[in-house]
């Protein structure tokens, strides 16, 4: 009987040692550090990952390369061209005309190297509205890069919204328990009725209904805020940037100077307008002549495939020199008074070296070309008439760069209205900052008070639920204005194209 309460002490210890340890394990495990994100992190995952933001930074390449294009224009184009053939021999006809019977096939190769400057005003106009698209482009890309910025601080500032409102809404549970502890006991001291404590059980229950969806709203702007930075966050991530609420001091006038003068989306506007134009001026050049001066060198091979024919052809040559030297002779000789050298025609005989020299020459294809002249072209083109295609174009241009003005004479319009309301609304809204923070502090205090009046059974307990009512309103109200002043600063940030929260 003694060992057994021995094991049982020994297996209680035990069960306690390992108790211990699972706590131990527990506490460790609950003080790891959630991952925290600062605004500044989400900003930059979003440039790296935003895939909206990224496609817009693909047109820089494109851009690039216009303009190393337009730059190119201005060089002549080279080109290179060579071209190999078999022809069977037979009676060659070109439609009824015949050209002769050849008696072999023939190998032919040719070659043909061009050079070609060409100058007109499409190519003169072309470097600056390829430069000018460049810059339109980088603007588009910074605006594009402001804009992202604002909708992350937005979605941040809403998640934070989401993340306070979960802990608002925990205090609102936990004193919830308070009162219902409270009505508990004056329901066992037979002090109250015990409908007070269903009364404060609903109450409760309304409070863990109002957690839960504080928490559902919190999940619901991480997944958004996961969408606008374009990548996953991890599970409990955590907002960690801290942003105090400041009586704001800016000038208007300054305000809207600062907006006028270096807002991204406006200078992307004033870039673009300025890209429309030097469009419309190329199009324009449409009218100008154009000059164009290609070089070219050519060169050709041929080779029988038949050596009795070449050799053939060789031999006929020779007799045909030696036939017409003969004649030549016969005509000095016959005619008096004609004059001339009389020739010696056995020169006229062909020999080995001939023969071999026949086949070296036959021996050509495929490189071995023989050199055309060279020839030089100059082009003169002036355009008269094309249809009213020219007249069109210009007037298309032309049309695009007036819209191009009037969008950018909007998004100033856009951007007055802007400054004036954000800023309006942020002096208002810190106002109703300071309004609401007075009005928590009351309803708490209220609310405490209440507390104290209906333990002593000096209130009813429609006071003390009034109360608690009361302070969850301040406390949603004084949550809301704090939001409200943020998101009217990044509004106003947005407005005026530059930061202007202090470090």
């Amino acid at each position: 009987m003694t060992r057994t309460r021995e094991e049982g002490g020994l297996g209680r210890v035990a069960a306690l040692a390992l108790g211990l340890l699972a706590a131990a394990a527990a506490s460790a495990s609950a003080q790891e550090p959630p991952h925290s994100l600062t605004l500044d992190e989400a900003i930059r995952l979003a440039k790296d990952f935003n895939p909206t933001y990224q496609s817009t930074r693909n047109d820089r390449s494109a851009a690039d390369w216009r303009v190393r294009e337009a730059y190119s224009g201005l060089l002549p184009t080279a080109n290179a061209n060579s071209s190999f053939s078999w022809v069977e021999g037979g009676a060659q006809r070109f439609g009824t005309v015949d050209l002769g019977t050849s008696g072999t096939d023939w190998y032919q190769s040719y070659y043909n190297l061009s050079v070609n400057w060409q100058l007109d005003g499409n190519t003169l106009f072309g470097v600056p509205a390829a430069r000018a698209n460049q810059r339109a482009v980088d603007a588009r890309i910074a605006a594009a890069e402001f804009d992202l910025e604002s909708q992350v601080a937005m979605q941040y500032m809403a998640v934070l919204r989401a993340q306070d409102g979960v802990e608002v809404a925990r205090r609102q549970l936990e004193r919830a328990g308070q009162n219902l502890q409270i009505v508990r006991s004056r329901v066992s001291s037979g002090a109250s009725a015990g409908t007070e404590g269903k009364q404060a059980e609903v109450d409760l229950g309304r409070a863990e209904v109002g957690l839960i969806q504080a928490q559902r709203q919190y999940r619901e702007g991480m997944a958004l805020l996961a969408e606008r930075v374009g990548t996953t966050l991890d599970d409990g991530t955590r907002l960690s940037s801290a942003f105090p609420v400041f009586q704001p001091g800016w000038d208007r006038g300054e305000l809207m100077a600062l907006a006028m003068g270096a807002h991204p989306s406006l200078r992307a506007y004033e870039a673009q307008e300025r890209a429309a134009g030097a469009t419309a001026k190329q199009a324009a050049s449409q009218y100008f002549p154009s000059f164009s001066v290609t070089g070219r060198m050519q060169g050709a091979a041929q080779e029988a495939t038949n050596r009795a024919y070449v050799l053939g052809q060789a031999q006929d040559y020779m007799a045909s020199q030696r036939s017409n030297c003969e004649f030549s002779n016969a005509l000095i000789r016959g005619v008096p008074g004609l004059g001339g050298e009389i020739r010696d025609c056995n020169q006229f005989v062909f020999t080995d070296q001939h023969r071999a020299d026949a086949l070296a020459g036959n021996n050509v294809f495929p490189f071995n070309f023989t050199k055309l002249p060279v020839s030089l072209t100059l082009q003169v083109s002036i355009p008269i008439f094309t249809g009213f295609s020219r007249q069109r174009q210009v007037s298309e241009a032309f049309n695009q760069a007036e819209d191009a003005k009037h969008n950018r004479r909007a998004e100033e319009l856009r951007l007055r209205t802007a400054v004036t309301q954000a800023f309006d609304n942020l002096t208002a809204a810190y106002e109703v900052v300071r309004l609401e923070e007075r009005n928590r502090s009351l309803a708490e205090e209220q609310l405490q008070m209440q507390q104290r009046r209906y333990a002593l059974g000096a209130a009813a307990l429609l006071e003390l639920l009034d109360a608690q009512t009361s302070l969850t309103t301040a406390d949603q109200a004084y949550l809301n204005a704090v939001y409200d002043f943020h998101w009217n600063l990044i509004r106003l940030e947005a407005a005026v194209g530059r930061t202007l929260r202090p470090e």
